[in-house]
Order: structure tokens, then sequence, then C-alpha cells
């Protein structure tokens, strides 16, 4: 009798692989997979797999992995600084005054229009007032030569803008004063919605001859957003200021308010420091024409999972097998680099809002740390594509 032949794990069929991979939402835990041998690495490419769930980048180039807190390290260009992320790619500031957005896993680069092109005010001492850009698209997985970007832009005066952008060429501008401040931009069915002092704005975006987009129309889609009622109520010991942000979910424009609690009294310097979040309010709104600009309380998210910040995105969370809920917020600090002083820790003030319980539970392990960073900024959700 011939004696039972035994297989390697090498020999593992490709079905079961990807049952393996279906399980694994980390991306790190992925690459170790397919790092295993020649054999897995080649049947891991053939699997569709949902999206690895979303790291958080910090200014110096550290990622931490979601949610447990494992740090990686890539390098960045010598000349570079990363100064934030939009989906799979880095927003990066060269020292030549050039930017560009570059995938940190297959160096794509794509050259952007230069910061003093896009923002042409005196700038200063960029410790002392950083300019914040956030990039949006209609499109952020599928970025090439030939996508529309909107950059809004906003500096430690409180000056903000909007530049229209077909990389590496700006080919058109926003600009607003200090009192008449942007607060969040997002596109939406094609069209770029901006939150500017209270007010839900459509700017439509016309593409000329030579490939050089406009802004063709301005139009206010609703003047009430400071007239929506927070629900939970504080017994007068916080004060209570809101961030708002906008966010394309499901098909849906959701206007997503943060309230944060500061204690009283104030204190007399870096009250925000001081701030924890308290809760969310999520808010739907109506672009019929019938009752365009109403807006709606959501009680939930639709199976949805929002992650807030300085670049935020909306998930499905079946498709995420790492979140325990669904209807939940995930959330950074993106507001810490507007204190003065010395920064503060990164992961301060970071969290997981639950919409059914209206709890708030730590975003990382309490072993997660992260030593203070010598430049000002606010970490964001980074969103790693699967195909590494």
């Amino acid at each position: 009798m011939a004696a039972p032949q035994s297989s390697s794990w090498s020999d593992l069929r490709p079905e079961l692989l990807g049952f393996v991979l279906e399980r694994l939402p980390s991306l790190a835990d992925r690459v170790r997979v397919r790092a295993v041998c020649r054999s897995w690495r080649n049947n891991a490419q053939l699997q569709l797999l949902p999206p690895p769930l979303p790291w958080l980048s910090l200014l110096d180039g550290t990622f931490l992995s979601f949610p447990s807190g494992e740090i990686h390290r890539m390098p960045l260009p010598g000349d570079a600084r990363y100064h934030g992320s939009f989906d799979n790619w880095l927003f990066l500031a060269h020292s030549d005054g050039g930017c560009s957005l570059m995938n940190p896993f297959s160096k794509t680069m794509l050259q952007l229009p230069k910061l003093a092109t896009m923002w042409p005010h005196e700038m200063g001492n960029p410790e002392e007032h950083p300019v914040f850009v956030k990039f949006v698209g209609p499109s952020s997985l599928d970025v090439s030569p030939d996508s529309l970007l909107a950059a809004m832009i906003v500096d430690g005066s409180r000056r903000s803008g909007i530049c229209i952008c077909k990389p590496p060429v700006a080919t058109d501008k926003l600009r607003k004063n200090n009192f008449d401040h942007i607060y969040d931009v997002a596109f939406f069915q094609g069209k770029l919605y901006a939150l500017i002092s209270g007010k839900l704005i459509v700017l439509e975006i016309f593409e000329k001859h030579k490939r050089q987009p406009k802004i063709s129309s301005i139009r206010c889609v609703s003047d009430n957003i400071c007239d929506l009622t927070i629900a939970d109520s504080y017994d007068g010991r916080y004060f209570c200021p809101t961030w708002e942000y906008l966010v394309e979910s499901a098909g849906r424009l959701l206007l997503v308010v943060r309230r944060v609690g500061i204690l009283l009294p104030l204190p007399q310097r870096d009250a925000l420091q001081h701030g924890r979040t308290l809760s969310f309010e999520v808010f739907e709104v109506d672009l019929t024409s019938s009752s365009c600009g109403q807006w709606r309380r959501l009680g939930s998210l639709a199976g949805q999972a929002l992650f807030i910040g300085t670049y935020s995105k909306s998930v499905p969370a079946a498709e995420c097998g790492g979140l325990p809920h669904a209807d939940c917020i995930y959330f950074t600090c993106d507001y810490a680099g507007t204190c003065r002083g010395p920064p503060p820790d990164p992961l301060r003030d970071s969290g997981v809002f639950n919409m059914r319980t209206r709890m708030v539970t730590p975003l990382l392990p309490e072993t997660t740390t992260v030593v203070r960073r010598a430049a000002q900024g606010c970490p964001t959700w980074f969103f790693p594509s699967g195909a590494v």
C-alpha cells in the first residue's frame, strides 16, 4: 500500500486562500499572507476582496493600522513633506514649492499646481500659520492627469478658498475673506458642494475648450444650517462649539455635525486642547426640486460607516470585517492644528460614536502611544487600496 502523500501549505487551494483573506480586514495581515510563498502571492492576486480597513496617517510619515494601532512607516521622497491624504493618495509639498499626490505603495506620482499658484497669499512661517489643503474629486480612486480635482485651502489667518485643478494646472479659484469662511467641500453627483458660513453652496463646473474646467455658476441650496438643532442637551457645564462636515454616503449628501465640549470655566489659553467630542448629529439634504434645501435628521447610517476628519469618507460596514458595528462614526481630532503652542497629542479626542447607543468609545487600543511631533497638524484617514 502506498504511503499517503502529505501536501505543503503552498498547495492550499485558491478558494481556501480567498476564504482566509476575506477574514483579514487589515492590509498588513493580507501582505503577510501573500509573502508566505510565491504560490500564495500569485493566487492572492486573483481574489476579489473587499477593501481593507483604513489607516491613520501622521505628518511625520507614520501610519497606524486601524483598529489594532500597529505602527507602519513608509519612506517619502527626500525633498517632500507630508501634508495630508486623499483616499489612497498622500499630499506632498516639495522643497521647490511644487506639490504632488503620491501612492505610497505603487510610488505613482501626480504633479499638482504649486501651492503659490493655488494660494497667492503671503503664507509666512508655516509653523506659526499653517496652510491646510484638502483635496476632493468626483472619483478619488481613479486619479489621473485627466482628473478633475478641487482643493479647499485655509490659512492661519482664516482666509479660505477653493481651487479647481486639472493636474498639473490650476484652472479657476473661489476666494473668501475672514468673515465668509469655507468649512468643507465634497463632490456629489458630479457637482461640488461647499459649506460656507452656515450655507450649503453648489458650484457648477463646466469644462470649456482646451479642457480647462471653470466655475460656471454658484448657487445657495440651503441657508439654514445654523438653525439645525442638536438632539443631546447638556447641563451647562460645557462650552460646546460645533464642526460641520460634508460626506457623500450611498447616494446621499450628508451633513455631519460634531459637538465638542470644553468644561467651564474656559482655560485662558488653547481651550480647544481641553475639548472632548460629546456627540454627532447626521442630516440628509433634500435636493429634489419640490423641497430643495430641506434637512432631515437621520437615526442611522443605513449600514454605512463614516470616517470623519480632515478627509472624510463613507464605506459599507458589511465590507469591512474588522468593524464591530454599523451605524458608527469613526473620528479623529481635526481641530488641534488651530491651537497655539506645542503640538498636542495627535491621537487626542479620537474615538467611535455609535449612533444607536449615542456612546463614545476609544478609537485605538490604550496601549497605542505616539510621541508628540515637532510639526503642527492632525491625523488623517488614509484608505489603502487592496491591490498592493
